[in-house]
């Protein structure tokens, strides 16, 4: 079965969660189930590479193949967050445990190539006895070619969430992971009693980076206003620190700087000059911020 079939035969079993970005309506598989089409004979085709486009016009942004090639073997390769997945994995898994439920919805807002929501889904079916069913979500579409090639077993959207492509209460779980919050998106998606997983940036978050390419001034990352805001949202939210270190080669080095923004207006020269380096310690410091919303409308 191609990446092709295999979408549509998921979103055929999944279609109760979907609507159309344009108009709101629900969504039916046409054309052999190449399409989806809602009543207003709004229609939108699943790719070749098994993933839908829902937006009605181009975006353009700085986020090319290239970089997610980057973010992918930094995750898959490098395993550069390898500790973060496992938190966000026995997160779920204790608020699954007193669910009876045997099936779980994971929603990743701003996936970009899909490497962290496929590692968590994985992960939940070992280590689970549920079906998990995961959806990811990004303005870029290069990243969702990417997760689609790569990662046929969850469901990928190109779309765009001031107009989301769901139900409203689909979702037991959201991941926001180093990416812009939509807390209408959040309260629009998630079920009663759901959970939000946001991941921000800590303070020491690659410093090697800020010390070696920003003044002092620029040197720090001050993350209280994003934690305000989600503790605004979700008062009685958790958050859990994680701070680690690894070591990355020249090949690591190389990827990481390609793939962060923090390094897009730095000069190529002194990219270089720190790429001259054979391995280097690089810190990674997050925080995993757990919101869930109440049983009540």
């Amino acid at each position: 079965m191609n990446n092709k079939m295999r979408c549509a035969e998921q979103m055929q079993q999944e279609l109760q969660h979907f609507r159309c970005p344009l108009c709101g309506e629900a969504f039916t598989l046409v054309n052999e189930q190449r399409s989806l089409r809602c009543p207003n004979t709004h229609t939108f085709d699943i790719a070749k590479q098994g993933y839908v486009n829902l937006l009605t016009k181009a975006v353009h942004t700085h986020y090319d193949k290239q970089l997610f090639e980057a973010r992918q073997r930094i995750i898959v390769g490098h395993k550069f967050f390898n500790p973060l997945v496992k938190s966000i994995v026995n997160a779920i898994d204790e608020q699954m445990g007193s669910d009876k439920v045997q099936q779980s919805t994971i929603l990743d807002l701003g996936c970009g190539e899909g490497s962290h929501l496929a590692a968590i889904c994985d992960a939940l079916s070992q280590q689970t006895s549920k079906q998990i069913t995961g959806c990811g979500i990004d303005l870029a579409k290069p990243g969702i070619q990417l997760a689609a090639k790569h990662y046929p077993n969850q469901i990928w959207f190109v779309g765009d969430l001031a107009r989301p492509p769901y139900q409203k209460h689909s979702f037991q779980f959201l991941l926001n992971i180093l990416s812009p919050s939509n807390y209408d998106a959040f309260d629009s998606l998630l079920e009663y009693g759901g959970s939000v997983i946001k991941v921000i940036p800590g303070e020491h978050y690659l410093q090697e980076l800020r010390h070696a390419f920003y003044s002092t001034s620029r040197a720090t990352y001050s993350n209280v206003e994003t934690l305000r805001l989600f503790k605004e949202h979700y008062p009685e939210s958790e958050m859990h620190h994680l701070h680690y270190t690894v070591e990355l080669d020249k090949a690591g080095l190389s990827d990481l700087l390609y793939m962060t923004p923090l390094t897009w207006n730095i000069p190529e020269s002194t990219r270089q000059t720190f790429l001259n380096q054979e391995t280097a310690i690089i810190t990674c410091d997050l925080l995993l911020l757990i919101g869930r919303r109440s049983n009540k409308s």
